[in-house]
This record gives structure tokens, C-alpha cells and sequence, in this order.
């Protein structure tokens, strides 16, 4: 085997280990970013690579919406930024349940619910007048 097809070998079976162990990885990652100080943060290497722009698109989208939400803040109070925020957050989740729901009803699947895991209320059962 050529040295130069070895080494393209070696260097994507090394990728696909990575990409196996990175769920793993990812978790003690974001664990590591809720627990550390502001200046750990700014030297771990995910942030390494937003600031120095190794992954533009990532880069770029950090970016843009850091930008958006300083020129809104410079712009609205932060109340009002925070209720746009949520106003636009519950019309994704209501125009995806609707989806979901025609979705359903096209395909005549049985699919339920998209939030059904979420719900609290069926977690938290009620208790019958009777046994109180």
C-alpha cells in the first residue's frame, strides 16, 4: 500500500472513532461549561474554535444571533427582548404540533402527540377526592 493511501486510511479511521466517542465527549463538555468559571470557558476548546473560526457556519451562526440580541438589547428593554423571544419560541412549538398533526392525518399514522414526553400533567397523576 502506498504511504500516502495509509495515511488517508489511518487518518479517516481515527475521524470515525471520534465521531463514536463524541456523543460521550459532548455530554462531559456541556456538564464542563454549566460548572466552570468565565475564564475556563474562554479557554476550552469549543470556544477556541468559534473564536479562531475553524467551523465558519458555526462561527457564523454564534455570531449573527450574538450580534441580533446585542442590537435588540441596544434597541428594546430586555423584558421585551425576552417576550419576543418566548412569543417566537411557542409559534415554532404550535406551528410544529400543527404539522405534526396534518402530517398525521395524511399519512393515517398513529404517531400522537410530538411533546407527549413532555407533559407534566401526565406525570404527576391526581389523587381522587375519595381517598383524601
Amino acid at each position: 500500500m502506498e504511504p500516502m493511501t495509509q495515511s488517508a486510511q489511518i487518518s479517516s479511521s481515527q475521524g470515525f472513532a471520534d465521531g463514536q466517542n463524541s456523543a460521550a465527549k459532548e455530554s462531559k463538555l456541556s456538564d464542563s461549561f454549566l460548572s466552570s468559571s468565565p475564564v475556563s470557558l474562554i479557554q476550552s476548546p469549543q470556544v477556541k474554535d468559534l473564536i479562531h473560526w475553524r467551523d465558519p457556519k458555526k462561527s457564523g451562526l454564534v455570531f449573527g444571533l450574538s450580534m441580533l440580541l446585542l442590537l435588540s438589547l441596544a434597541a428594546f428593554s430586555v423584558i421585551s427582548v425576552v417576550s419576543y423571544l418566548l412569543l417566537a419560541l411557542l409559534c415554532v412549538t404550535i406551528t410544529f404540533r400543527i404539522y405534526k398533526s396534518v402530517v398525521q392525518a395524511v399519512q393515517k399514522s398513529n404517531e400522537g402527540h410530538p411533546f407527549k414526553p413532555y407533559h407534566i400533567i401526565e406525570k404527576y397523576p391526581t389523587v381522587p377526592c375519595a381517598s383524601i
